[in-house]
């Protein structure tokens, strides 16, 4: 995807709703310390770096994604000796470093089903022994074949995007990006999501567990599961 589109299409009210959330848990963190080390995974375009983060005055920023137009796109934007981003896969990213913030924003739906534990492990050994996981994610509803696959995630995405052109006025491009985002996810390619049992089971395994985990979309009944929609957890090491 064009970075240009990227950035349209985290610029909807959903979008900042649920990044305002995981901004505000990332300034309860750093206003009890003085400095506050941010590895952030898959960090896309530095939208959420560029906008939100750098109202914070005590923060280094590490911002990673495999995508080197992101990247290049990130760089420009966002000139601040405080932030810095690299090209590099998430599962295999390495750095002496240990972080007090490890951020995961849209970043786990992203990894194969095959790697994501290595992907969680990854963050495992990068994370201080007191630090934080913050993971915003879409969790679509259980599924055991590609063509139950393909009603989840359609589902979720009819009703998210349904939502969305009640309550805000879309562009073309962020219509776009948002029935791109559906296609993909029906068709599990460069989107897998999973249901919110699979994700709790990596995190398990990875070493880790969810602290806490708050609900941000749909406020009311939607799905015949509570446990499908827009998602921000809280996590830290066993």
């Amino acid at each position: 995807m064009d970075p240009r589109i990227y950035d349209d299409y985290i610029d909807t009210k959903i979008e900042r709703i649920n990044f305002n959330k995981v901004f505000d848990l990332v300034k309860k963190i750093c206003d009890k310390k003085e400095s506050v080390e941010i590895l952030d995974f898959c960090c896309g375009t530095g939208v959420f770096p560029r906008k939100w983060l750098i109202k914070l005055n005590n923060i280094k920023y590490l911002g990673v994604d495999i995508n080197s137009n992101f990247i290049k796109f990130a760089k420009k934007k966002l000139k601040d000796n405080r932030f810095n981003f690299v090209v590099d896969d998430s599962v295999l990213f390495k750095t002496d470093k240990k972080f007090d913030i490890i951020l995961a924003t849209s970043s786990y739906h992203h990894i194969k089903d095959n790697r994501k534990r290595a992907f969680l492990k990854n963050i495992f050994s990068h994370l201080k022994k007191d630090g934080i996981l913050i993971v915003y994610e879409k969790i679509i509803d259980t599924f055991s074949n590609k063509i139950e696959a393909v009603d989840s995630s359609t589902q979720f995405y009819l009703e998210r995007i349904k939502y969305m052109m009640k309550t805000e006025k879309l562009s073309k491009n962020q219509l776009f990006a948002l029935f791109n985002e559906q296609y993909l996810t029906a068709i599990r390619h460069e989107e897998y999501k999973v249901n919110f049992q699979y994700f709790k089971d990596d995190i398990e395994a990875s070493g880790m567990k969810i602290k806490e985990y708050i609900k941000l979309w749909p406020k009311k009944i939607l799905f015949h599961n509570d446990k499908v929609g827009d998602f921000v957890f809280l996590i830290v090491k066993n």
